[in-house]
């Protein structure tokens, strides 16, 4: 019955906050003299019909189910792992070097080649803050916001100069070798195998959280960090662990994008996937399956929202409002739980119980 609760709780919740942000769009788009009705059904005929439309709706998930998970392994144990998005683009540049200047592999192992590099780049990353934050207690959060811009400018710098493409003209390096592609499902959207590793992962953070000492490791550390080391566990070595764990993943992300999506290393290539996982971590309570629904309507809106314009008018801008709303619902519900304000609202409630 605990079970059943909890995940009735992973599901229920998010969906209340995203029912709460949509009501609150759809009266800024009635006081904008639209028909919200209409607005919201051409966002999900968009993003569910058409040419390819369900395709891109799964493409637009893809690097946000990436991002997310990495953003939950470490939110899980009480991490804040903020440097998804410069893991992201090592990884990124990683997969594209790899990709492009290898030669003479099976496409399989060619991929599978990319992969582990991008992985292995984003996780000795990930493992500079997990040491400052394991073994000296430095801020995990300043450290990784710093990092995402070493990472966005050295990769920049790199693709503007010493691996810069011949001819082209913007910051990019060269476009990697058709052995280290992945293959794309249908000709009229870019939805491709990256989705089907995604989910790998998906299951992998589940098996993680679920089925493995680590995971209950990762829930004791999120819980009490002195309580488990004062258990026996080598706290600070898991705190590494896990860092490496979710920059491995946000170097992953990075890969997807370069070899199922751009075929190249671009500078500046993500909008703020890495970004966009911390609200998709919250949005799905760090569970791997809530994490996987919100990816998907995050998704929706991505993918529906040029629809939604075209049909009705309402500016996909409105897109970006429904995020921050989700965003500044999922903080007041965090608000609300903390400790700090519980035991506030159980002194006013006594205060009042004895004035009555």
């Amino acid at each position: 019955m605990e079970k059943i609760k909890g995940y009735m709780s992973v599901i229920i919740r998010p969906l209340v906050t995203i029912f709460i942000a949509f009501i609150i769009g759809g009266i800024l788009i009635a006081i904008s003299g639209k028909n919200p009705f209409m607005a919201y059904s051409a966002l999900f005929k968009g993003a569910f019909s058409g040419n390819g439309g369900f395709y891109n709706t799964l493409f637009c998930a893809t690097p946000l189910i990436y991002t997310g998970i990495a953003t939950a392994i470490a939110f899980k144990a009480n991490i804040f792992n903020m440097g998804v998005e410069g893991q992201l683009y090592l990884g990124a540049f990683t997969a594209a070097y790899v990709g492009a200047y290898v030669t003479g592999l099976p496409h399989i192992a060619h991929v599978i080649l990319c992969l582990l590099a991008a992985a292995v780049v984003g996780g000795l990353f990930a493992a500079i803050p997990g040491f400052l934050k394991g073994y000296l207690n430095v801020d995990e959060m300043v450290v990784t916001i710093m990092l995402n811009y070493v990472a966005t400018l050295f990769t920049g710098y790199l693709a503007s100069y010493p691996f810069k493409a011949k001819g082209v003209g913007f910051a990019a390096t060269e476009i990697i070798r058709t052995s280290s592609e992945l293959p794309r499902f249908s000709r009229v959207s870019q939805f491709n195998m990256s989705f089907i590793i995604a989910v790998a992962v998906v299951i992998f953070a589940y098996f993680l959280f679920k089925k493995t000492t680590l995971g209950l490791e990762i829930r004791s550390i999120g819980e009490n960090r002195n309580f488990a080391e004062a258990n026996g566990m080598n706290t600070s070595l898991k705190i590494v662990m896990i860092m490496v764990i979710s920059g491995m993943i946000g170097g992953i992300a990075g890969a997807g994008e370069i070899l199922g999506v751009h075929h190249r290393f671009i500078a500046n290539f993500s909008p703020g996937y890495g970004w966009d996982g911390m609200t998709i971590a919250l949005l799905g309570k760090n569970n791997p399956i809530g994490v996987f629904i919100a990816a998907i309507f995050f998704g929706i809106l991505k993918s529906g929202g040029s629809t939604m314009e075209l049909a009705v008018g309402v500016p996909r801008s409105l897109i970006n409002i429904l995020q921050g709303l989700i965003i500044f619902l999922l903080a007041v519900d965090l608000v609300i739980k903390h400790p700090r304000f519980t035991a506030l609202k159980k002194s006013f409630s006594k205060k009042v119980k004895k004035e009555m």
